[in-house]
């Protein structure tokens, strides 16, 4: 007669009954220890730290870029007006503490706002392009330095105006 109280050889016991075994064999390779844990969890702070002061970082060198990138913008729109110069105009560029303006005749046709704790060297200038040519005389050397949280950038001018 048949045992029927005999299990086939490929039966596995449910997992709670495996988990009763290793327990009671003094093992238990069911998990992640509290110290693996925590190991894995600093990991991820410090990473994470390390992340977020590189983006405060990053965005100072982009605002600077950017800043440098429109005067530069503004210098060589101010050079292709007075090469182009049909009426005679006088273009000139100005700076201050806090503003960069591109100037016809005395009149403003542009201006930009220098950033809120970014600094500009020199502090004021008023540079005049000569018609037809597009040159600068009027400074030597032609050069901008924009300060930002430790970060510079520098601007130059060529003699003959065409930015670098």
């Amino acid at each position: 007669m048949k045992n029927l109280y005999r299990l086939p050889r490929h039966f596995v016991p449910p997992p709670a009954a495996l988990d009763a075994q290793h327990l009671r064999a003094g093992r238990n390779d069911g998990g992640f220890t509290l110290f693996e844990i925590m190991l894995v969890m600093a990991l991820m702070v410090a990473v994470t730290a390390i992340g977020i002061i590189n983006l405060a970082r990053l965005q100072s060198v982009f605002s600077l870029r950017s800043s440098a990138d429109e005067i530069k913008a503004e210098i060589q729109y101010g050079r292709e007006l007075a090469v182009a110069n049909k009426d005679s105009g006088l273009y000139n560029v100005t700076g201050s503490v806090s503003t960069f303006k591109l100037l016809k005749n005395g009149g403003e046709i542009s201006r930009y706002q220098i950033p809120q704790g970014m600094v500009m060297t020199p502090l004021s200038f008023s540079w005049n392009f000569t018609p037809l040519t597009g040159a600068l005389n009027t400074c030597s050397p032609c050069q901008i330095s924009l300060f930002f949280r430790g970060l510079t950038e520098i601007i130059n001018i060529q003699a003959n105006g065409i930015v670098d």
